[in-house]
């Protein structure tokens, strides 16, 4: 019976090494080099990504005036009015409520918002215009407490300031729409009027 046992092991291993003569090593089989060729590399070209905003940090509407060719968001509920102001200028009141469109000052807790759409010469130079804002504003006595030059989330180059006035502090935000100038100003809570100005983009004119 041992006999008949060990004759079964004696051929279970000579067929196992007799099955695969040309087999290598474990070890040899890791260092064999691949004979695949590379993938070419792809011609396609990535899709461009399209500028996009941040999302509103409030609850929002977006005014479009297609004419001066720009757009703005500013927080729902809110009232919107347009008024010429001559031929040479628009403009668009957004106010946190309608009765203190014509208040001197804006009361606690509200905020008045203007974007005032200017034709002037020379076009096409925003700094010359806004050396004459600065110029007109010191004959008015007021005081500029900050100014900067920035560019907008989607490429418009701009100026901001806080100015002080005797009556309140103002946000400014100047920017060049085509041959047209763009001047938001805005008080109350400053930092709404911030949010709200600097989500200043073009559009396309039609």
């Amino acid at each position: 019976m041992k006999l008949i046992y060990f004759l079964i092991i004696l051929s279970i291993f000579w067929l196992s090494t007799c099955s695969a003569p040309n087999a290598l090593p474990a070890a040899v089989e890791s260092v064999v080099p691949a004979t695949e060729e590379p993938a070419p590399e792809s011609t396609q070209t990535a899709a461009p990504v399209e500028a996009k905003l941040p999302a509103v940090p409030f609850e929002s509407e977006t005014y479009f005036n297609e004419e001066a060719g720009f757009a703005l968001d500013y927080p729902a509920g809110w009232t919107v009015s347009e008024t010429v102001i001559g031929p040479r200028g628009t403009q668009i009141l957004f106010l946190s409520s309608p009765e203190i469109a014509e208040l001197e000052t804006v009361p606690e807790g509200g905020t008045r918002l203007s974007a005032t759409i200017h034709q002037w010469d020379p076009k096409n130079d925003l700094a010359a215009f806004v050396e004459s804002r600065k110029t007109a504003w010191e004959a008015s006595g007021f005081t500029t407490v900050e100014e900067e030059q920035l560019v907008l989330e989607l490429g418009l180059p701009a100026a901001r300031f806080l100015i002080q006035t005797p009556d309140a502090d103002v946000v400014f935000l100047i920017a060049a729409l085509g041959d047209q100038y763009l001047v938001i100003s805005g008080e109350g809570d400053l930092e709404l009027v911030e949010e709200i100005s600097l989500r200043l983009r073009p559009i396309e004119v039609k």
